[in-house]
């Protein structure tokens, strides 16, 4: 039996209700390659163990081993581990115009945007933190929140300083911390 190694997302099926994920083989290397259900190429179904059952998670990244099947029509998910992203916080300065404090962690961004923020999730610290800390994919959170607090503090320092009236002191972030 020849087990291969991917990574996977699952989605619930609408026929079964199950959860299931399809993988494609690479023309070129000959590797599998998670794809969507609704990727043009060639993809095989990948079900998930009983023992796994319970465990995954849709719209997760998990690195997989795969089993094929016996009809050879799909694969088998015999264990699975989530995969954590490191993530990236920047700021962004332009004077007058752009601050913003970003975490970037696989394909996806959260900002806080105390001046130009969409919504009040990325206006206020306190929400960008309740939205990391729903993420389970991102590793070491405790040290990534303690940095956007650090460089969202810095952030609203520099906007006092251009001028801008800010509603919340610096003073009062670490309560805001402890949510």
């Amino acid at each position: 039996m020849v087990l291969e190694k991917t990574q996977l997302k699952f989605a619930i099926s609408k026929e079964s209700g199950e959860l299931v994920g399809f993988v494609s083989r690479h023309h070129k290397s000959k590797k599998l390659m998670g794809v969507r259900e609704d990727s043009y190429h060639g993809k095989k179904i990948c079900l998930i163990s009983e023992e796994l059952k319970g465990i995954i998670k849709p719209d997760k990244l998990y690195a997989v081993q795969l089993k094929p099947m016996h009809n050879r029509s799909g694969y088998v998910v015999i264990s699975a581990q989530l995969l954590l992203f490191t993530a990236q916080v920047e700021t962004i300065i332009i004077p007058r115009k752009t601050y913003q404090v970003t975490v970037s962690f696989g394909n996806k961004v959260i900002y806080f945007d105390p001046l130009c923020g969409a919504s009040p999730s990325s206006r206020t610290i306190s929400r960008v933190i309740r939205l990391l800390r729903l993420r389970e994919d991102i590793g070491n959170i405790e040290g990534v929140i303690d940095n956007l607090i650090l460089q969202a503090q810095r952030l609203t320092e520099q906007m006092e300083r251009d001028g801008y009236l800010l509603p919340l002191t610096t003073a009062e972030w670490p309560d805001q911390h402890k949510e």
